[in-house]
């Protein structure tokens, strides 16, 4: 079976983590995946590609230019010769796969990362009624699918972590203990501003922001003396390894790949409801959970994790054979490996 994984990318963030480690993990599953990205002329950024690449994973660029290409539509159908299946990632990918694949022998299944009403997601629901199959990373994100985009056949399949990579890793992070960090892009559905007032109420801890993006500047601006920028890191292991606790504040989310990465380092993860968060930690056993947007509630996770040592430990341990459980990358290509050949069987 040959299935091409379609995404437009601005970078390796948890969605292209996902993907590229799902068609890695095809392979024992009789799947033949290979990647094709996006080459946008208008805003380049094609560092999945390279992220891809590393891991020996096949990957095509699909030039496409303009608010609409309909050169792009029919290049990707060229390549999508031979293929039996196209698996879309995003809306962008997901309006080019159906048009490609329209006439042909090609099946076509898409997931949705994170359920968004925006403008050019409003143009999914017309589209993602119209292909093979729908599938969705958290409940959250299903259940909005069939409500808001009247979607009866979507389906979750949450995503997986590969936890070997982040087993006995070597810290990274040259800073003093107990580290506190937040590993995202710098927007702010991710809330990075409640992570620097989570930081400013608790100044004997060191809090780490790893990751880049529009609101460094300001940040970097409002952060105290206990904060540090790590910027983006291609040693995440050794970065999680250095935690003592990873503070997720998002305001939005699907399922956080950060969230597993952490959990399975064995760090104790402080996390918002959304997304997935609520389906992947056991509030209390495997990490805490509190409402978005509450700060008091962030500062006394934090609080409560750092004054019990022994505590967070036995929560990391808990959280780590929970991953190793339910959400490795493993599970997850076996679940799409099945629905793959449910729809090309029809």
């Amino acid at each position: 079976m040959k299935v091409v994984h379609l995404i437009s990318s601005s970078g390796v963030y948890g969605a292209e983590k996902m993907v590229v480690g799902l068609c890695e993990a095809l392979a024992q599953f009789g799947v033949d995946a290979s990647l094709e990205v996006f080459d946008n002329q208008h805003s380049r950024n094609v560092d999945v590609a390279d992220f891809a690449r590393a891991v020996g994973v096949p990957v095509t660029l699909l030039r496409c230019g303009g608010r609409f290409d309909p050169g792009a539509v029919r290049r990707l159908r060229a390549d999508l010769a031979g293929a039996d299946l196209l698996h879309t990632h995003g809306y962008k990918a997901n309006l080019y796969g159906f048009l490609a694949t329209r006439g042909s022998r090609v099946r076509i299944v898409a997931t949705n990362h994170r359920f968004d009403t925006g403008p050019h997601n409003r143009l999914d629901g017309p589209v993602l009624r119209r292909v093979d199959a729908v599938f969705a990373v958290s409940d959250e994100a299903r259940d909005s699918l069939r409500s808001e985009y009247a979607i009866a056949h979507a389906l979750t399949i949450p995503n997986g972590v590969d936890p070997r990579t982040f087993q006995a890793a070597t810290p990274s992070l040259d800073l003093a203990h107990p580290i506190v960090a937040m590993v995202a892009r710098l927007a702010p559905e991710k809330a990075p501003r409640d992570f620097l007032a989570v930081a400013a109420a608790v100044p004997e801890a060191h809090f780490a922001i790893v990751g880049d993006g529009p609101l460094r500047e300001e940040l970097v601006q409002q952060a105290g003396p206990n904060v540090t920028f790590a910027g983006f890191r291609d040693d995440m292991p050794g970065v999680y390894a250095s935690l003592d606790v990873l503070v997720q504040p998002s305001y939005r989310e699907g399922m956080p790949m950060t969230i597993l990465e952490a959990m399975a380092s064995g760090v104790a993860v402080v996390a918002t409801r959304v997304g997935a968060a609520a389906d992947v930690i056991e509030h209390g056993r495997t990490g805490l959970l509190v409402d978005a947007g509450d700060v008091d509630g962030l500062i006394a996770a934090v609080r409560a994790l750092l004054d019990d040592p022994q505590g967070r430990a036995e929560m990391g341990a808990a959280a780590s054979s929970a991953v190793a459980e339910a959400f490795t990358v493993d599970v997850m290509a076996g679940r799409y490996a099945d629905q793959y050949r449910r729809v090309l069987s029809r």
